[in-house]
């Protein structure tokens, strides 16, 4: 069964953002003038636009889109276009926020590192231990755009663009015979390694 979404009324007084008074005062305004709630909260300097376009966010379900909002990376009039995309096809959210130039692929990294808690790493600079390599078939690490750098503590160290690609991680695991562990690096960086 669908989860209903929060109000985003409900997500801004349970993040501290504003008080149940200063909520209840703005929907009394919004009684008699018929605007949106956000609207009101803004203009009673209840709260910063930035902040409510996080919760926004929040309410439709996207922490990427919150974290890049709260980053000031995007706006969210720029995330509903990302939205819209994405609802004609399933690619990545932060894939199509690239693609429309509102955020850098770094960015992206930056936001998905955050969101899943995640290091980042410059391949340039890892040492890589080669016997990682040898785990997974070449074709498999250019399917999936990663590449394994390490093996610790019985996990099998992979970096990816994509942390939420959940079917090559189970590919991996299931070829390598290792957890994954995953860490991000830029796309490009890895597919200049995997050539």
């Amino acid at each position: 069964m669908q989860k209903i979404p929060k109000k985003v009324g409900e997500i801004l007084v349970e993040r501290g953002l504003v008080t149940e008074q200063q909520l209840l005062a703005a929907l009394d305004i919004q009684r008699n003038k018929r605007l949106p709630l956000g609207q009101i909260l803004v203009e009673q300097g209840y709260i910063e636009l930035e902040k409510l376009e996080a919760a926004l966010a929040r309410q439709y379900g996207s922490r990427l889109g919150e974290i890049l909002i709260n980053a000031k990376m995007i706006n969210f009039e720029k995330l509903l276009q990302a939205f819209d995309i994405q609802r004609n096809n399933s690619r990545p959210l932060g894939d199509i926020l690239i693609e429309l130039g509102y955020i850098q692929e770094c960015d992206l990294l930056e936001a998905l590192a955050k969101q899943y808690g995640l290091e980042m790493v410059d391949l340039a600079r890892y040492e890589n231990n080669p016997e990682a390599f040898t785990k997974i078939p070449a074709d498999m690490l250019r399917r999936y755009t990663v590449m394994p750098l390490d093996i610790k503590d019985g996990f099998l160290v992979v970096a990816t663009s994509n942390p939420e690609d959940i079917l090559a991680i189970s590919d991996l695991e299931f070829i390598s015979g290792f957890h994954i562990k995953l860490v991000l690096a830029t796309k490009r960086e890895i597919q200049s390694f995997l050539e």
